[in-house]
């Protein structure tokens, strides 16, 4: 598997915004994209304007094809106008272990 962990800082008063477009990214994927296995937001009650992007795939090929999908290529149109900043908490990297799928070489 391939994946990583971003945190984003979201401008004032963008958050709804950034969610609406999330959701449409995430059902893109959900629809088209068998070889993304999550691409999850999380929020952290003490960080109002932060939201953590958890994405894996099945490989780096995957993560390819998501990042040639119509809502990521309007997303780098866009970013600057909702997101304040952001952190590769966890940076694009292969699994180790995983109680989803045996990782490549074991």
């Amino acid at each position: 598997m391939y994946g990583a962990l971003v945190r984003l800082v979201l401008k004032p008063g963008k958050r709804a915004e950034f969610l609406e477009f999330a959701r449409w990214n995430i059902q893109v994927v959900r629809d088209s994209e068998p070889g993304t296995l999550r691409h999850d937001l999380w929020e952290v009650e003490t960080e109002p304007d932060v939201v953590y992007v958890y994405e894996v795939y099945t490989d780096e090929a995957a993560f390819e094809r998501h990042i040639e999908n119509e809502p990521v290529r309007k997303f780098g149109e866009i970013m600057n106008d909702l997101v304040e900043g952001w952190t590769m908490v966890i940076p694009f990297g292969h699994s180790v272990a995983s109680n989803t799928v045996e990782p490549a070489g074991q």
